[in-house]
């Protein structure tokens, strides 16, 4: 979900290594780069929960997605608007990527003796995005340019 919202792989600026699993399981995200309706975000949190017993199983999932599909008031109005956040915004640049175009080659990250995977602490108050406010600045030291 992340990935087809932002147009963007998760972590695509941090080097995919020991570091940032230990890092993921300690708490962190992958940060939107885009307003996302609270609805939408809320799912994606439920999904990237530390617990696998607290996420949602695939028919909850199929669930939530056709009652949207059939109109959720609330998703629509909140999808407007992000929107007109998104549109309106000189900071934010929406990606052209589009869906065809998104590939990732995934790989073994086989790393020993990783911390037992937590939520950060203020993982579920109610904000925009799905990163943890203590990880916002602490990633501007582990960034990396990807070609």
């Amino acid at each position: 979900m992340y990935e087809v919202i932002s147009g963007l792989r998760p972590y695509h600026n941090i080097s995919h290594n020991e570091n940032l699993a230990i890092r993921i399981c300690q708490g962190l995200r992958p940060r939107f780069n885009i307003k996302v309706p609270q609805l939408i975000v809320q799912l994606i949190k439920g999904c990237l929960d530390s617990d696998p017993l607290k996420r949602p199983k695939a028919k909850e999932i199929e669930d939530i997605l056709y009652n949207w599909y059939r109109g959720n008031g609330l998703l629509q109005t909140q999808i407007k608007e992000a929107d007109n956040i998104n549109n309106n915004s000189p900071n934010i640049t929406i990606p052209s990527t589009s869906l065809g175009l998104l590939t990732y080659e995934s790989r073994l990250l086989d790393f020993n003796n990783l911390p037992e995977p937590k939520n950060s602490d203020d993982y579920y108050e109610q904000n925009d995005n799905i990163i943890s406010k203590e990880f916002l600045e602490s990633l501007e030291y582990c960034r990396i340019d990807i070609p």
